[in-house]
């Protein structure tokens, strides 16, 4: 099995594809692919939204953002207007819509997962840590544990993993039957996502 464990000193500053801003790259797969010019299969990044604008394009790519900090980030997709407005609420889109963004309260800061459509699937769910009572079993090829808010301890075997505020975990090549738990701060909370390559 193996075990990646980052915190945000770890992330990456890179370039908005369309030049308009910079994001953090948290973490790619395949390791040290470019996402400008690679196909890679997913990705996870986190960016301080200053101004409206557009997004940028990724033709074949399913998105899901999340707002994490800020009043707020309105999007137009589709022709439909889509408001984000409470903590890590999120919105899923394709990467070749045309989304347009505008900030009714100021910057923000937003996490996006990215996935190649054809190469992967993608399945996630928030879990304040005070709901975590039972093992978690992992399903999928990988496993994502990304820390919204508080401090989160996962253990295993005879491993753990701290997470602080915005501290990630991707476990890959583990057994059909294995899991893991989590505590931590009352007020922790977790996304939790399982990618999933498909045939």
């Amino acid at each position: 099995m193996r075990v990646i464990r980052k915190t945000p000193r770890d992330f990456v500053p890179k370039p908005w594809k369309n030049g308009l801003g910079v994001t953090r790259e948290i973490h790619i797969h395949p390791e040290g692919a470019n996402f400008e010019t690679d196909d890679f299969l997913w990705r996870l990044s986190s960016a301080d939204v200053t101004s409206g604008g557009p997004f940028s394009f990724f033709p074949g790519y399913d998105r899901s953002l999340f707002l994490l900090s800020g009043e707020g980030l309105d999007l137009e997709l589709r022709g439909v207007k889509v408001s984000l407005a409470a903590p890590f609420s999120s919105v899923r889109f394709r990467g070749e819509d045309g989304v347009m963004c505008s900030l009714p309260g100021g910057p923000c800061t937003d996490f996006n997962i990215f996935c190649s459509r054809k190469g992967v699937s993608c399945e996630y769910r928030r879990i304040p840590v005070r709901e975590m009572k039972k093992r978690l079993f992992l399903l999928g090829d990988w496993t994502v544990l990304f820390c919204f808010r508080g401090g989160v301890t996962a253990e295993w075997d005879e491993e753990r993993a701290d997470l602080g505020e915005m501290g990630l975990l991707v476990l890959e090549d583990y057994p059909a039957d294995f899991s893991l738990t989590c505590k931590g701060a009352p007020d922790g909370e977790i996304l939790l996502v399982t990618l999933t390559a498909r045939d």
